[in-house]
């Protein structure tokens, strides 16, 4: 055999087998029979995403890469209200600051877990995303939830351009959120702060009162990037329908919504407690890049289909009167049909579902299910 064959032979053999086919892939996983009775939540998160490890190891990676830009627009709003408040509060820079306490070295430290940890959160809580690249990502992480059958890089790439304008709609609404909110809560802070130069401009009362109407609106914010990408990837939506359903979800969920931010909120702070130093922000960033950013989605996904599915793809009251008729919409079904055609899985699935006659509200995706409720 020539020697060029014998190395194309040995490169394709490596694709096949090697470390980037499981990556991106995976590995087969135990078969799963009809009659096996499902296992509570708790348990079957653990399987799907232990089952699922290599595949939200590549997702993760791959969507860190498209996801910089987003990541240093998120270090420059904190970065801009850091330097909003002690301009507010003390009349210097973020450096004088630094340089005039007690200890210079821990405030610098602080200064910059505080930057890691809002940059992650309010990544792996998308208000600050790449949209469209967004979208993919949950697609596919839904998938996993819902246990159909997806290639990561193909389907990820697929639903990115599918829902390419409704994804960069959102993140920009969610950009400029995202900033007005992390100045509001340095405003406040500023008006707070003990030997602050904004001491005494407001009452009490009304601090009180601010300080309530700034945390509300900080967990309805992070409340509600809980359902937008997985209602996008799911439901023919515009963008007034997308921001209502959101907001009626973060609200009539308000306790389980919290309980998941808090959660989420936790394992992105558990590492900057953990370790020491400069070390835990490089360990932080590692984690978030390698495994943070797939694991959160799924979580999410887990966490908020099971809603979807009962107050709107199986809800009988659900309205179904609208739906995306734009060009982009119209481009992007076109592109998700062509793409079905091609798959021979999703062929079959479409076969099994056809011959059961079941009478259900369609479930795939891009169902025209707008808004929650009449």
């Amino acid at each position: 055999m020539p020697r060029r064959q014998l190395y194309a032979k040995v490169v394709i053999e490596v694709a096949k087998n090697g470390f980037f086919n499981r990556l991106i892939y995976g590995k087969e996983g135990p078969d799963i029979t009809a009659d096996e009775p499902e296992k509570r939540a708790f348990f079957r998160f653990w399987e799907i995403a232990w089952n699922k490890r290599f595949k939200l190891n590549g997702l993760s990676l791959i969507y860190f890469l498209c996801n910089l830009l987003s990541t240093a627009v998120t270090a420059a709003a904190y970065m801009l209200a850091v330097s909003f408040y002690y301009t507010l509060s003390k009349g210097i820079s973020v450096k004088d600051a630094i340089a005039a306490s007690a200890d210079p070295r821990a405030a610098q430290v602080m200064y910059y877990m505080g930057l890691a940890f809002v940059t992650i959160l309010f990544n792996v809580i998308p208000v600050f995303s790449a949209g469209p690249f967004r979208a993919g990502m949950t697609f596919v992480t839904q998938s996993f939830v819902k246990r159909e059958p997806v290639f990561v890089w193909h389907d990820y790439i697929t639903k990115t351009r599918s829902n390419l304008k409704l994804g960069i709609q959102a993140m920009i609404i969610n950009g400029i959120a995202g900033v007005i909110d992390l100045v509001t809560v340095a405003f406040y802070l500023a008006c707070t702060a003990k030997d602050s130069n904004m001491a005494g401009v407001m009452p009490n009362w009304l601090l009180f009162i601010s300080a309530a109407i700034a945390i509300f609106i900080t967990v309805m914010l992070l409340a509600m990037n809980l359902y937008i990408y997985p209602m996008i990837v799911t439901f023919k939506l515009t963008l007034k329908q997308l921001y209502k359903n959101a907001a009626i979800f973060a609200l009539i969920k308000w306790l389980p919504n919290l309980g998941i931010i808090l959660l989420t909120a936790a394992m992105v702070l558990l590492p900057l407690l953990v370790i020491n130093g400069y070390f835990a922000f490089i360990i932080s960033l590692l984690l978030y890049a390698v495994i943070g950013l797939a694991f959160t989605a799924f979580l999410h996904s887990f966490y908020v289909y099971p809603i979807l599915k009962k107050y709107m793809i199986d809800n009988p009251k659900a309205d179904r009167s609208g739906g995306n008729n734009s060009a982009a919409g119209a481009a992007g079904d076109a592109i998700d049909a062509a793409d079905s055609a091609a798959d021979a899985y999703a062929a079959a699935d479409n076969a099994a579902d056809n011959a059961d006659g079941a009478d259900k509200i369609d479930n795939t995706e891009n169902a025209e299910v707008p808004d929650v409720l009449r």
